[in-house]
């Protein structure tokens, strides 16, 4: 059994840039990253989220109204239904990078859309890039 982690935005979710807004849009759930996140759940990985937000209790994890972005929580729900039950846990970093969590976690695998942080990784923790729809991750 491994430890299997996942950011958020742009991993489970796809966002693409709004140039009349000039910001990114939520345009939908990654469902390839998604079904890999079922594989590994139906294998018996322990499988968490865990994503630079601030967290649930913060008015950043409510649903963007401008933005489209929806709340980790509601997007769990909407996307993964009872399989969301689960999941280990999910993890709220408040824009710092992932590598220490991801260590105390002992992650065997992350799958996250930004360089940065898989460059980051933790020994022993093997990284797979999500490519996004707008390609400037």
């Amino acid at each position: 059994m491994a430890v299997i982690t996942f950011d958020f935005d742009d991993t489970l979710t796809q966002t693409q840039w709004d140039t009349e807004e000039e910001c990114f849009r939520f345009i939908g759930p990654n469902l390839m990253t998604l079904q890999q996140m079922r594989d590994h759940l139906n294998r018996g990985d322990v499988v968490h989220v865990v994503t630079s937000r601030m967290g649930p209790d913060r008015l950043s994890d409510t649903p963007d109204v401008i933005t489209g972005q929806p709340s980790v929580a509601a997007f769990l729900l909407e996307h993964l239904g009872d399989d969301r039950k689960r999941l280990a846990g999910v993890h709220f970093t408040a824009g710092d990078l992932k590598w220490r969590l991801l260590h105390e976690l002992d992650s065997d695998k992350h799958f996250d859309d930004d360089p940065c942080e898989l460059e980051a990784l933790p020994p022993g923790c093997v990284g797979v890039r999500v490519a996004t729809l707008h390609g400037l991750a």
